[in-house]
């Protein structure tokens, strides 16, 4: 189940630069920035939330009580994904999608670094050097697309900012999803991240509708929101719609399921995947193609997952957690 997170995550920074990229939406965002990506992020959290309510109807029976504790667990692990997914949204306005998809990869190195400071003893040799591995390969891509596609540093910052963030949840998620039912607990992170999405919406729509310039551009907003019904609306109803479903809902599922039984580490050696699918993705819908830096790390990373996974999979499968 872990193996198609990063492939699922991949397509998450094409689908937000191709609705960025839209004529409506590229004019809405030169005032009102990070509004628009704000109140982006609530629209397909609210889609994530709607559909994993649907699927938690189905699975769970009314008879059956929901563990004590699973919406308090929610809110924590909900909180770190919200921020971490606010600070790659709004990273994203100048940060191209390729980028964005290597930078996130810190988590290759910041999570065996959060799990070796707070379990001493916890991180093998093995994982230790395959993280190492994949960590270059991420700095043989990263690197490279810099240097060739500067992008803001601002919008950098934001996405190392997001990675800390991922990291910080990949790592309390091993610890907290063994004790709760990946519905619950993906349902309960669902509610909280749209819970501080609409937060977040208000926070910035406050400042611009209350101040004065604002109402000079009623003219470009009454332009752009004629642009976006006619002509850009399907294709920014596609991007809302997958990335609840399947780049937030399912991904959030997945990931409370996957992760019951297997290391904070290993399970992000897996995600480190995500920048060969992203680079794939941004081919496909961007025309960005990758270059040979991006197929040589992509390899590095590639058989660093491979060597970690040969051995441990088998292991967690026969001693994983029960599925309640």
């Amino acid at each position: 189940v872990l193996l198609t997170v990063p492939i699922v995550w991949g397509t998450y920074a094409p689908c937000v630069r191709l609705a960025y990229n839209l004529p409506s939406v590229s004019a809405l965002s030169t005032i009102a920035p990070n509004l628009f990506s704000v109140s982006f992020s609530a629209a397909y959290y609210f889609v994530a939330t709607t559909a994993l309510a649907f699927v938690s109807t189905i699975l769970i029976p009314s008879s059956q009580e929901v563990d004590q504790g699973v919406d308090r667990a929610g809110i924590e692990l909900g909180l770190y994904l919200f921020l971490g997914n606010c600070a790659q949204v709004l990273g994203l306005q100048t940060t191209s999608a390729d980028a964005a998809a290597f930078l996130v990869q810190l988590t290759t190195i910041v999570v065996p670094a959060i799990e070796a400071f707070s379990k001493p003893g916890t991180l093998t040799p093995r994982t230790r050097n395959c993280c190492l591995i994949a960590f270059i390969g991420v700095a043989v891509i990263c690197g490279a697309d810099i240097r060739t596609t500067p992008s803001a540093a601002t919008g950098d910052a934001l996405i190392v900012l997001a990675a800390i963030f991922y990291s910080v949840h990949v790592v309390r998620l091993s610890s907290i999803a063994v004790d709760f039912r990946p519905v619950d607990l993906a349902f309960s992170k669902a509610k909280a991240e749209a819970s501080f999405s609409i937060i977040s919406v208000a926070v910035f729509a406050f400042p611009f509708f209350y101040s004065s310039p604002s109402f000079s551009y009623l003219p470009v907003v009454e332009n752009s929101m004629k642009t976006l019904f006619s002509q850009d609306i399907s294709i920014l109803l596609a991007v809302v719609t997958w990335c609840g479903l399947f780049t937030c809902g399912y991904t959030i599922f997945a990931q409370s399921y996957g992760q019951r039984g297997i290391s904070a580490a290993s399970a992000n050696l897996i995600y480190t995947s995500q920048p060969i699918f992203s680079a794939f993705f941004a081919a496909l819908l961007l025309n960005e193609q990758p270059t040979p830096a991006t197929l040589l790390g992509g390899l590095l990373i590639l058989s660093a997952v491979v060597a970690d996974l040969q051995d441990r999979l088998p292991a967690q499968t026969s001693s994983s957690a029960y599925d309640r």
